[in-house]
């Protein structure tokens, strides 16, 4: 079972998760094939990102949730602890406390 972590609730932009986990370089980004574009996707460092967007307004950036998974423990730790280092990360879930 993979390691996982939600932000869903006082939501930064979409452009600040990106800076916080230095998501800047293309080739951390995946196509993505609907023709609602409701997903931005990215894996980096053995972590699958996926960012939920709101598609009911036009030409949006404001997200719904951030969903991190892997089946690397370390790789999902060491990206929470370099996002923690933001003063106002916003909380989220996981289960990476389940099985210490």
């Amino acid at each position: 079972m993979p390691y996982w972590a939600i932000f869903d609730e006082s939501m930064w932009s979409l452009s600040d998760y990106r800076r916080c986990m230095c998501l800047e370089e293309p080739e951390h980004e995946m196509e993505e094939g609907s023709e609602l574009n409701a997903w931005k996707i990215y894996v980096k460092d053995d972590v699958l990102i996926v960012f939920e967007l709101d598609v009911s307004e036009e030409e949006t950036d404001e997200l719904l949730a951030v969903y991190l998974a892997s089946f690397q423990r370390a790789s999902m730790e060491n990206l929470l602890s370099e996002m923690g280092k933001a003063n106002n990360l916003p909380t989220f879930r996981t289960n990476l406390s389940a099985d210490r």
